[in-house]
């Protein structure tokens, strides 16, 4: 495996396992991390052991191993403890789920450092399927005791993923609706991304749904399960993709990895008049599509990107730079939520209110969302200097915070302060 200067990585962490790809600037292509020479040998159980009596950290089918033969034991799902803030106990000594998802990452990364040749990290994407700010805290929190810079680590949605994904691939893959099947441990989730024509510039929008209809992944462990499993697959396929026109299918997840032996009916009615792919490390490849366009600083498609993650409107401020009425913008359509925080100071002059114009994606008319000043006001007009703060908390929710900071050496700050939070219906 050849040398690299900076590496541009993405990961794929799922509920029960992790996929890393990264860039091969040779080739201009992602490339699979292989972990091992075993069967699968792309994934990577989210499983984490400590050694008795050492200090070493083992991580997947070894922590497995390991654990069985007594040597340790054994903590899996990383993601649902790290969701419900939880703790494990290793020679009786406990770990909080950041610990243990900090170790998980440095061994896991520890092979991709020694296989390619280096440690320096240009840009990292993680893609999770749900973006629970507890979890999106606690990977950056892990990240920084890594010593890699905040600036070269982001999340996104896998259908966020799915989306960089599919608009790498040729134009007659995504010329028309494209669609992937992703089943594993989280479940059996369905993506759709479709170009919308007609804006400037293009919109490029993907979606997610979970299908209730689905199955656990269990259930192909016995020939009847597989049965079932290809029955109800045929019949949700003909129902949701009958009618549609449909350029690309895609397949994703352990769950599939060999579908081909329980899913004849499943696979002919996918098939039919559709180019199907199977694309293991689809999310992770994404993710990689994603750092590079980080990397390079300039997008790589030219399309406005809308889906799970990215924030569905502006909001800005009407202010006044000495005689000059001007807007200030604060956030805007397309942003990655997580990453959208504003702070700035203001000076109101016969304002009572924080007035915010929020408009939605595709609406002309903002609606203005009036926030009371209060006691921030108190010492009189013009005599209050307001910090403000904005930050999403989800895709569709935001929360507002202002603070006194007094007024320079008339007045000391307060601890008057103003919160408030809204959720874009």
């Amino acid at each position: 495996m050849k040398v690299m200067d900076e590496l541009i990585l993405g990961y794929d962490l799922c509920k029960d396992y992790c996929r890393i790809s990264y860039y091969d600037e040779e080739e201009e292509t992602p490339r699979d991390f292989s972990f091992t020479d075993e069967r699968n040998p792309f994934l990577i159980q989210n499983a984490i052991c400590r050694k008795k009596g050492t200090d070493e950290w083992l991580v997947g089918q070894e922590a497995y191993s390991t654990a069985l033969f007594g040597g340790g034991s054994v903590v899996d799902k990383l993601l649902q403890l790290v969701s419900r803030k939880g703790f494990a106990t290793f020679n009786g000594k406990r770990y909080s789920s950041e610990d243990l998802l900090y170790h998980f990452l440095k061994e896991t990364l520890a092979h991709v450092f020694e296989k390619l040749g280096t440690s320096k990290i240009r840009e990292i994407v993680f893609s999770v399927q749900e973006l629970n700010s507890v979890v999106l805290d606690t990977l950056i929190a892990a990240m920084k005791r890594l010593n890699v810079e905040r600036k070269r680590v982001h999340i996104i949605s896998h259908t966020e993923s799915f989306l960089y994904f599919v608009l790498s691939q040729k134009r007659d893959l995504w010329s028309n609706l494209s669609v992937l099947y992703d089943f594993s441990g989280d479940g059996l989730n369905y993506y759709e991304l479709e170009i919308l024509r007609g804006f400037q510039p293009n919109v490029a929008y993907a979606k997610r749904r979970f299908l209730e209809e689905g199955f656990s992944i269990d259930i192909l462990e016995s020939e009847t399960g597989m049965k079932m499993a290809d029955s109800i697959l045929t019949s949700l396929v003909d129902r949701m993709l009958s009618k549609k026109l449909v350029s690309s299918c895609f397949l994703a997840g352990n769950g599939f990895d060999n579908c081909e032996e329980w899913g004849d009916h499943f696979l002919k009615t996918l098939c039919n008049r559709r180019r199907v792919f199977v694309i293991e490390n689809l999310f992770a490849e994404g993710a990689v599509f994603s750092a590079l366009e980080r990397a390079r600083g300039t997008a790589l498609y030219p399309f406005s990107i809308m889906c799970e993650g990215r924030i569905h409107v502006d909001i800005g401020l009407e202010v006044s730079r000495g005689l000059n009425r001007q807007f200030l913008p604060i956030a805007s359509v397309g942003s990655n939520w997580y990453e959208t925080r504003r702070e700035f100071d203001i000076i109101p002059d016969q304002e009572s209110t924080l007035k915010l114009k929020v408009k939605k994606a595709g609406e002309r008319n903002p609606v203005q969302v009036e926030i009371p000043f209060g006691d921030l006001i108190k010492r009189g007009n013009k005599l209050s200097r307001i910090a403000v703060s904005l930050h999403f908390t989800e895709d569709n929710a935001f929360t507002v915070t202002m603070r006194d900071r007094g007024f320079g050496e008339f007045f000391e700050p307060t601890d008057a302060v103003v919160r408030r939070s809204y959720t874009i219906e």
